[in-house]
């Protein structure tokens, strides 16, 4: 496989690996992986959703449109890159925005698939409230998913990055767990844009980074986080904990990822390794990075695992996208990819940190338009399922 050359290769194969993962994951979002199995054998490309929701068809996504996770980065992204900087109150603007509701679709407007922890934030945001006072106590992966974009825009400024990371997720989470697994995600991405190896060293390189960001949290806004008493740690220790299982086989290992979650004040219990919890999520990402011999196979692995596939796929594109270059990427995934060029474009404007002369298509606009696009093809599949039809369509 062709090795990447330069940190543009690195930017855009993470951009798009990020959204290309969070595209195949966003069916599957809440299967297990026997019910992936039962229904579409191994999933190797964007699925039809309704094989397996027949019971609940409003959970039918349009093949190769990724969720909010890619739409939070590519948000974080519109704002660095007119900024300069992390500003909360024009990323405030753009959430809300996009909050607008569409006509015949339902009050998350362009969202798609946001959870009760968002909604919270975008309803304290249209209550006035300050968007550095918004972070929710939920322990979600949420900060971490989109994150990547600080990493590449802040690439080689660590202190920076940091600063920019931090601002994002404390304006959704307040807990130390998924702020720091936002750091984890930044460091890691860092790191392999850099042209870091996926060695062993690199897990003890990123718990390091993490554990120093966790103290620092603790200094800087230790009265203002949930469970730093009893999870100051606990992002770093799950990664460093990774390394322990390289060599074990495949199902050992995953196990005990899920174990070493629970240490960790999983809840509920964490039942699969890509439960969308932070000290499961991330290291099991980081682990089928280093196990794994090519971007698409380790894609395929983490999202046939099922559980939070969308943010977990998300978040191992992003890893394995920096590691391995955009041309890594299978052209079957690029092509099926929506709004392929607008990521793109974006993924080289935060290279080099200016997107002077690059026709960057509108954010709000094309993410409406896609929202819409994908409520006016699921109401008229569904018309013509109870027409007569047997499921739904690929479309």
């Amino acid at each position: 496989m062709p090795q990447p050359t330069t940190p543009l290769d690195r930017a855009r194969g993470c951009l798009l690996g990020m959204a290309v993962g969070d595209a195949l994951g966003a069916p599957l979002e809440g299967l297990s992986a026997q019910q992936i199995r039962v229904h579409y054998d191994l999933v190797v490309d964007y699925v039809d959703g309704a094989l397996a929701w027949k019971k609940k068809p409003y959970r039918w996504r349009l093949p190769g449109l990724y969720s909010d996770d890619t739409q939070q980065a590519l948000a974080l992204a519109e704002v660095l890159l007119a900024c300069g900087r992390m500003d909360l109150d024009r990323l405030a603007e753009l959430y809300l925005a996009l909050s607008v509701p569409i006509p015949g679709d339902s009050f998350a407007g362009a969202h798609r698939g946001i959870a009760r922890s968002f909604r919270k934030v975008l309803d304290n945001l249209e209550r006035g409230v300050s968007p550095e006072q918004t972070g929710q106590d939920s322990a979600g992966v949420g900060a971490a998913v989109r994150i990547a974009p600080v990493a590449l825009y802040f690439a080689g400024q660590p202190e920076a990055m940091a600063e920019a990371a931090v601002a994002a997720s404390r304006m959704t989470h307040r807990d130390v767990r998924s702020i720091a697994g936002a750091m984890a995600v930044a460091h890691a991405v860092r790191l392999l844009a850099a042209g870091a190896e996926p060695a062993p060293s690199l897990l003890f390189k990123i718990a390091a980074e993490v554990a120093r960001a966790e103290d620092k949290l603790a200094d800087d806004f230790g009265d203002d986080l949930s469970s730093i008493d009893v999870h100051r740690h606990s992002v770093s220790c799950s990664i460093a904990h990774a390394e322990s299982l390289l060599d074990r086989p495949r199902d050992q290992a995953l196990a005990a990822l899920v174990d070493e979650a629970n240490r960790h004040g999983a809840e509920p219990s964490c039942k699969r390794p890509t439960m969308g919890f932070p000290p499961a999520c991330i290291p099991t990402c980081l682990y089928l990075l280093l196990t794994t011999e090519s971007l698409e196979e380790a894609l395929v692995e983490v999202v046939n695992l099922g559980g939070d596939a969308d943010s977990a796929g998300a978040i191992l594109g992003a890893l394995a996208g920096a590691r391995y270059g955009v041309e890594a990427i299978p052209a079957r995934w690029l092509d099926g990819l929506l709004n392929l060029e607008g990521i793109d474009l974006r993924a080289r404007a935060l290279a080099r940190r200016d997107a002077n002369g690059l026709a960057i298509p509108d954010y709000l606009e094309t993410e409406r338009d896609l929202t819409r696009r994908e409520s006016e093809t699921r109401t008229l599949l569904l018309n013509q399922r109870q027409g007569g039809g047997d499921h739904l369509k690929k479309c």
